[in-house]
């Protein structure tokens, strides 16, 4: 929107001015409203569009060794402040081999900077991020689900710090040696650290999300650099995460999904499931902040440790009988929830959003020991196993807004043929 005329509101933080304050701020700029809508000029800061001097996909924007490369990307803002692999045409061509897909194919628009991603930026930024060529299925698949309408991409500038958290399916875990095992978020498994980087720098350099331009988090975390996470199928008792999502068993997929943090792993204990459900039904409603209940859906996604999936369904239960067990047991009393609510609580016509159907009746309470849900259905808890399978530990994370996205991570035709003899290195 070249020219737009803008007025900034002083100061920076609404949210602890009270009415009277934020009146006497408003008064005073009306004037500065009047005369940019009068006046000629007063264009608007960097937006972070694409503009007519940005290189194209074969222009060469520098030459030279390994540092000058580095210095010159991160001078122009194209890196997450790690040392990146320089994306040299070679390199892009070698990437293209793992696609059937045009290079020039657009994938979609990223938001909020309405740029086209093409296949030729995926693996651009894949190489950068340091995955192997190997990995382009994945990686394309992964920006088809961040572009998908349904997923909340525009929301991952919030002052939260929300982050795509990227899960893995399929028989691509072991032909990639994805990590579902110890430390599967952790650093140490190529695939899973910079399969999860590549998300961050698919955000940098096509949604542009920038510190102090379209991302504004408050303070960030690391699991901002990237989380990617495999499924342990192998050791889970229950169908995985890509077959409850609708896709045939032996198909390889990715399912992305954004959270504002995690909590610190935490343990329960006994030999029976419902002392292992009671133990997470206890600590999930109040070591994960419980969002705004105005929002339309509040995913909780819960892994699993494979010792813990498996003594929970040698009790009988199914994936689906643990969710609705979270939905009826994980909740926390009307009064705790006002206290997480804070700022959100006050704001909220709960009467009005129960007769639209958006939250359950429960929330229109009077009385504070009242229990209340902490998702609007069982569905929006999402059971995933992965992690140390000889530990009893557990993790939870939230997606406050929109959906989570499962897309096909889909192999080119010679697949087997490019990867007959190839040999990826395997930790011992």
């Amino acid at each position: 929107m070249p020219g737009i005329k803008l007025v900034e509101y002083p100061p920076p933080n609404i949210a602890t001015q009270g009415a009277a304050e934020i009146r006497k701020y408003a008064e005073a700029l009306f004037g500065k409203v009047i005369q940019a809508l009068t006046a000629n000029g007063i264009d608007s800061p960097g937006t972070g569009q694409k503009s007519s001097t940005e290189p194209g996909p074969r222009e060469i924007v520098i030459k030279g060794n390994l540092d000058e490369v580095n210095d010159v990307f991160y001078a122009n803002r194209w890196t997450d402040g790690l040392p990146i692999i320089p994306p040299t045409i070679d390199k892009v061509e070698e990437f293209l081999k793992y696609t059937d897909r045009s290079p020039d194919e657009v994938i979609g628009k990223f938001e909020p900077s309405k740029r086209e991603c093409t296949v030729w930026k995926v693996a651009v930024n894949g190489i950068m991020a340091g995955c192997r060529p190997e990995y382009m299925p994945v990686l394309i698949a992964i920006a088809e689900a961040l572009v998908d309408p349904l997923y909340p991409l525009i929301a991952l500038g919030t002052t939260h710090a929300t982050t795509p958290l990227v899960i893995i399916n399929g028989p691509i875990i072991e032909q990639l040696d994805f990590n579902s095992s110890i430390s599967t978020l952790g650093p140490g498994r190529q695939a899973n650290s910079t399969v999860g980087r590549f998300t961050r720098l698919l955000l940098i350099n096509i949604s542009r999300f920038l510190p102090g331009l379209n991302e504004m988090a408050a303070f960030g975390w690391p699991g901002q650099f990237g989380m990617c996470l495999a499924e342990a199928e192998h050791e889970s008792p229950w169908e995985s995460l890509g077959v409850e999502r609708g896709f045939q068993p032996g198909t390889s997929t990715v399912t992305a999904f954004c959270t504002a943090g995690l909590a610190g792993a935490f343990t329960t204990v006994g030999d029976t499931a419902d002392e292992h459900l009671r133990g997470l039904a206890g600590f999930i409603p109040r070591n994960i902040d419980h969002g705004t209940l105005a929002r339309s859906t509040r995913y909780k996604i819960v892994v699993l440790s494979p010792l813990v999936a498996g003594i929970i369904a040698q009790g009988g239960n199914s994936k689906q009988n643990v969710k609705e067990y979270l939905f009826k047991n994980a909740r926390l009393t009307a009064a705790e929830v006002k206290d997480m609510e804070g700022f959100f609580v006050r704001k909220v016509d709960f009467e009005k959003l129960s007769q639209e159907g958006r939250v359950s009746k429960q929330y229109c309470t009077t009385n504070d020991s009242d229990l209340l849900p902490m998702t609007h259905s069982p569905d929006e808890f999402i059971i995933v196993v992965s992690g140390n399978p000889r530990r009893n530990r557990s993790i939870a994370l939230r997606q406050p807004r929109g959906y989570p996205v499962t897309r096909e991570i889909k192999l080119p035709q010679s697949w087997n043929d490019l990867t007959r003899d190839l040999k990826i290195p395997r930790q011992t």
